[in-house]
Formats: structure tokens, C-alpha cells, sequence
């Protein structure tokens, strides 16, 4: 037993102190670590504000879908002749507006046009004229006057000028080269080309606003907001409305084209 002593001794002894190294290591505090603050978030421009297309302004109404999917121009509703009569507008504001070198030739393809077809577009001229003045009676001249009038302003819109001008180059010279009697059907399919030019625009610039109301409600201010709201408020029509034509409604005054019309030759 006295032998066994001093081993007992020595086991309290180390018990003794490895209580005393785990109180140590569970006392301690561990020390603080420092914990670098988030970067400042890198700011971001916001992308460019969307422009209209063809340099258009940036405000306009442009014409509505109908029911059946055709835009609300002054091209609807019009029966075979009449279209041949408007063809023949479209082919003289080309004729007067297209200036290009490329385009110089639609000048005298109007005036060849003239004089080739004169007796089946006097014909034309006076079948329409007479639908007229059965509809609306005394008062159908200057009603025809003035829609006439709202053709020419539709297809002298400044942002389609050049693809205008280049469809009517290849559609003047093809009107030249027909047979008179096959004016009125070739106008029945020319015509909606030349709306082509048009509609595309028309598509486009619905796209543009889209867009604009995208951008202004991301990245746009209050003034901003405020500001565009006022903007579209007072958008102006891109072509003229149609009028109240009803027999014996009143028309505001205007200076019409004469039609046809005879154009100085812009040389050979």
C-alpha cells in the first residue's frame, strides 16, 4: 500500500492540472475578427433613352388597326377606280418630292404616264367625279377637293420619303409601260405596296413608344414622367382625320392640287 502512494499522487496531480488547462481554454475569449465592409455598388448608366424612327418627332398619333387589321387611312374604302385616282397622287407627289439623283427619272415617268393614259384616266376622273356628286350632291366638289387633298399630305409624310420614292420609282415605271386598260387592276395591287412603306413606319414607331414608356418608367424622373405624359397628351395626328363628308356638312377651306398635273421635264 505504501508503494502505491506516491502514483496516486502523481494521477491527482495531473488531473489536478488538466482541470485546470481545460477551465483556462474555456474561459478565454476568442479574438475579434475584422470583417471588411461591402464595396460601394459601382453605379450604372442607364442605357441611351429611345429616339423615334426615320428622325420622326417624338410625339404623334399615328392611325389606329381597324377590325380588320388595316390601318385607318385615307386608302380604305374606296372602290377600283378610285384607286387608280389615288395611285395617280401618289405617282405626282413622287414626281414633285423625290429630288435624288437616283430618283430624278420619276419626273418624266409622271408625265409620260400623263400623256400615255389620258383618255382612260379622264375616264377614271369622270366615273369618280359622277360617284361623288350622286353621294353628296352640289356640295361634292369641294368634299372631293378636300379628301384629295388629305391623299397628298398622306403620302408626303417626311419619314418615309425614301423608301416612298424608291417604290415609286419601280411602280412609275411599270404604270408607264402598261396597256391603258390595265391601269385600274395594277393600281388595285400597286397601291397597297406603296401602304407597305407606310405601315412599316406605322409598326416602327408604335415599336419607339413602347420602348419610351419602358425606359421612362426605369430610369425616368418625376419631371421626366410628368413631362412625357403632357408630351403624348398633345400628340399631333400624322395625317389628317377624316372629315364629316354627310351631304350638306360643312368643310374647312384648303387649296387643293389640280389634278392632273403636268410636269416641267427634268432633262434628258
Amino acid at each position: 500500500m505504501a508503494r502505491m502512494a506516491p502514483s496516486r499522487a502523481l494521477l491527482l496531480a495531473v488531473t489536478v492540472s488538466l482541470t485546470t488547462l481545460i477551465s483556462a481554454c474555456g474561459g478565454a475569449k476568442p479574438a475579434p475578427v475584422a470583417v471588411a465592409p461591402p464595396p460601394p455598388p459601382v453605379p450604372v448608366a442607364p442605357p441611351r433613352m429611345p429616339t423615334p424612327p426615320s428622325n420622326a418627332v417624338t410625339a404623334m398619333a399615328i392611325p389606329g388597326l381597324r377590325a380588320d387589321g388595316l390601318r385607318d387611312t385615307p386608302m380604305r374604302d374606296i372602290d377600283d377606280n378610285e384607286k387608280l385616282w389615288y395611285f395617280r397622287a401618289a405617282f405626282n407627289v413622287a414626281a414633285l418630292n423625290c429630288q435624288n439623283a437616283e430618283h430624278f427619272r420619276i419626273a418624266d415617268d409622271y408625265n409620260q404616264f400623263l400623256k400615255t393614259h389620258k383618255r382612260e384616266l379622264d375616264r377614271i376622273n369622270r366615273t369618280v367625279e359622277e360617284k361623288y356628286r350622286k353621294r353628296y350632291g352640289t356640295g361634292y366638289a369641294r368634299i372631293r377637293d378636300t379628301e384629295n387633298t388629305q391623299v397628298y399630305n398622306f403620302f408626303a409624310f417626311p419619314p418615309v420619303k425614301s423608301d416612298f420614292c424608291n417604290a415609286a420609282l419601280i411602280l412609275g415605271q411599270e404604270a408607264v409601260a402598261l396597256p391603258s386598260k390595265d391601269l385600274v387592276a395594277f393600281s388595285v395591287r400597286a397601291l397597297p405596296t406603296l401602304e407597305g412603306v407606310f405601315d412599316r413606319f406605322y409598326a416602327s414607331y408604335e415599336s419607339y413608344q413602347s420602348d419610351l414608356q419602358k425606359w421612362i418608367a426605369l430610369y425616368g424622373s418625376p419631371e421626366m414622367r410628368a413631362a412625357q405624359a403632357a408630351q403624348m397628351g398633345q400628340a399631333q395626328p400624322a395625317i389628317q382625320p377624316a372629315l364629316n363628308t354627310a351631304p350638306g356638312a360643312t368643310t374647312p377651306a384648303s387649296n387643293p392640287p389640280v389634278l392632273p398635273t403636268i410636269l416641267p421635264s427634268s432633262g434628258d
